[in-house]
Formats: C-alpha cells, structure tokens, sequence
C-alpha cells in the first residue's frame, strides 16, 4: 500500500508542477489527479482480491477482413498469473493463461488449430487487471475521458497509452468510483479493436483449478511457443 501511495503521491506532483495554478494548465492537473487517484484505486482493489471473476461480452472488430463479431462467455483471473476467458458464444473457444503459457482455442473457426504463446510476452492484454493496472504509472501514460454509463453502472473513461512497445496502440478501461473495471477496449496496431464488457464483479470467487488449465486436444496444431 505505501508503495502505491508513493506512485499517486509522485504522478500528482507531476502534473501539478506541469500546470499552472489557474486556467487550463490547473484544469490538466486536476484531470491528471484524477486519473492517477482512480488507477491508484482500481490497482488496491484488485491487489486485495485473490481472484476476481465476472461474466462478460465481447466485441471484434477487424477492418482488414471487413469481420464485426460478438461472443459471451466468463472470465476468471487469479493472483498472480493466472486467467481464462471460457467462450459459451462460440462454445468452446477459449483463451487461458497458466502462468508458463497463453493458449488461445477457437473451434468456431478452427478445431484443429491451436496458438501458444509464453506468458511473458503474449499479445492481445487479455489479463485485464495485471496487464494495465499493477505498476500501471511505469507502464502507461493515462488520460482521463470524461463520464459514461457501461452495463448500467457510473463509469470514468480513462485512455492508456503504453510507454513502451506493445502489440496494441492503447487501451480504454471504463472504471466505476470504487475502482471496480467494467469495460476493456483494446486497440491493435492492425486497426483491429476489441470490447470486453463485464457485466458483474465478483471479487470473492473461487474458481476452480482446472478453470486455468488447457490440454490442447488431440491431434491438434500447435502453433508458436
């Protein structure tokens, strides 16, 4: 918690030596304290919670080969590197972090394919709350959006841009007061865009061991790792 309050306590002393006390330079500065204070919460949040699952919807956007899906299913992840979403539209299609490996499964489109890719480097920023909220001052540069209402709850819109090279362009999370995250668009490089929207949040879940374990099935391709 300290060092988390160190981080606020640096980002907000940045964007107030940056602006000026009155005017447009004080209105950044507010709107940079305001965004750091809501990633700083979401961050404790999500620090505090063991494991975090929430039923979810899924929008795919990629321009290049004119496709606009949608799919539903759950999403689990736990401290401190595990994760899964589990598809049940398309059924069956998955995407499960286990710590060593990233495997992403889609029978919908192929049942014989599968991608695998080392944990430390796999693409796409699938887990939501270690990917953009542990260490996210180091990682990102994040500007507050404004208000909007997301599955019926009070939302901040706050864009985060990778400080370093990643396989997206930037990130937009909506995040309620209390810092609990209900949407997720990820921005490609590609122009491709996903929308992960969690309709629930349940900060006391216990899923199961095997919710984050894959075994390719048999005879399958395994591409990458």
């Amino acid at each position: 918690m300290r060092v988390r309050s160190a981080l606020l306590r640096a980002c907000c002393a940045a964007a107030l030596a940056a602006g000026a006390p009155s005017g447009v330079g004080a209105q950044a500065a507010g709107s940079a304290q305001a965004a750091a204070a809501l990633m700083e919460r979401a961050a404790g949040r999500y620090e505090d919670a063991a494991s975090v699952c929430s039923d979810f919807t899924q929008r795919l956007t990629v321009p290049l080969l004119g496709q606009d899906q949608t799919g539903r299913g759950r999403f689990c992840s736990q401290r401190p590197d595990r994760f899964a979403l589990r598809f049940t539209e398309p059924s069956g299609d998955l995407v499960v972090g286990d710590g060593t490996w990233v495997w992403a499964y889609y029978p919908s489109l192929d049942a014989k394919q599968v991608l695998r890719f080392p944990a430390a480097r796999s693409p796409g920023g699938f887990d939501f709350y270690r990917e953009y909220f542990e260490g996210w001052a180091a990682k990102y540069q994040v500007t507050l959006e404004g208000s909007e209402t997301v599955a019926g709850r009070a939302t901040q819109r706050l864009r985060l841009v990778p400080r370093a090279g990643t396989s997206y362009q930037a990130v937009v999370v909506w995040v309620e007061a209390d810092g609990v995250l209900r949407q997720v668009r990820v921005e490609e490089e590609n122009g491709s865009v996903r929308t992960v929207t969690l309709t629930s949040a349940d900060m006391g879940a216990t899923p199961p061991a095997a919710w984050f374990v894959f075994t390719p099935p048999r005879g399958a391709h395994i591409i990458g790792g």
